[in-house]
């Protein structure tokens, strides 16, 4: 996040050199510091899609994880009542000898 506060503090001091020279009128060297302004503006632009990417694959990978334990519980489920009628099966058959 230090990086992103850099970069946007950068960006301000930039832009105020560029108003400070339109108000000097010295124009010849404005054009040098608005390409390191717009090289900046894309970086930050870049950061930002990658942090919005991490978040969508980290948002899929817990809706990922939250249906896998759904479904591991459903089978725990289903192991659970299938041995516990196998136990009454077997007791049943037990008292019958």
């Amino acid at each position: 996040m230090d990086s992103i506060n850099s970069d946007l503090d950068l960006l301000e001091n930039l832009s105020k050199k560029i108003s400070d020279l339109l108000y000097k009128n010295e124009f010849s060297k404005i054009s040098d510091i608005d390409i390191q302004r717009k090289a900046l503006i894309k970086k930050i632009k870049e950061s930002q899609l990658k942090k919005n990417n991490i978040k969508v694959r980290i948002s899929k990978l817990l809706e990922n994880n939250n249906s896998m334990v759904r479904s591991t519980e459903k089978k725990l489920y289903k192991l659970s009542k299938d041995h516990n009628d196998f136990n009454k099966r077997l007791k049943a058959y037990s008292f019958n000898k």
